[in-house]
């Protein structure tokens, strides 16, 4: 019974976020709501990203991560990128159009990103990088949700490192400004 608990708040929490989530696509949706990321931004684009893409703009390429049980991503990569003196983290994920990031990966990134991004690898789908999903910065030690926010552009979705969902949701705004500005 002590560990079905845990099981069946995970359920209700992904039930829960699924009916929130669940509506249109669009330019941008807002989430007002304390449980998840801050905007969620979905920006249409026929442009084709790749790392190579995100080096132009300043961010430095740490590694990669299998994308096995991240379903139609053709890449995942960790990104550092200095904002005001600091290195702030992003996970991109790479997948063949933006129709198949927006459809197959934002759930994926619901769940990796925000105040209740699930970063136990016993309830996570996609556990690939999950170790770089989590941070911690409480006395107690207990491990949080490194990203904040994420943002769907063109063929990625990039998670964003923040302390909270407003911070991540800034920090996305600042790199999509920077890729959209490459163009």
């Amino acid at each position: 019974m002590r560990h079905l608990y845990p099981a069946i708040l995970i359920t209700t929490a992904l039930a829960f976020i699924a009916a929130c989530g669940g509506g249109s696509i669009s330019d941008s949706s807002a989430d007002t709501q304390n449980d998840g990321p801050v905007t969620q931004l979905v920006k249409p684009s026929e442009r084709q990203l790749t790392v190579a893409d995100f080096e132009d703009v300043g961010l430095k390429h740490s590694k990669d991560y299998k994308t096995e049980g991240l379903p139609s991503a053709n890449g995942v990569s960790l990104f550092f990128w200095k904002i005001d003196g600091n290195p702030v983290q992003y996970e991109v994920r790479f997948y063949d159009s933006h129709e198949d990031a927006a459809e197959f990966g934002k759930s994926f990134a619901i769940e990796g990103a925000g105040p209740e991004a699930i970063i136990d690898p016993d309830f996570a789908r996609y556990t690939e990088g999950l170790r770089d999903r989590r941070t911690i910065v409480h006395t107690r030690g207990s491990p949080t949700p490194r990203y904040g926010d994420f943002f769907i552009y063109a063929n990625v979705i990039a998670l964003c490192e923040g302390r909270d969902a407003t911070q991540g949701a800034e920090r996305c705004a600042r790199l999509l400004q920077s890729i959209e500005s490459d163009d």
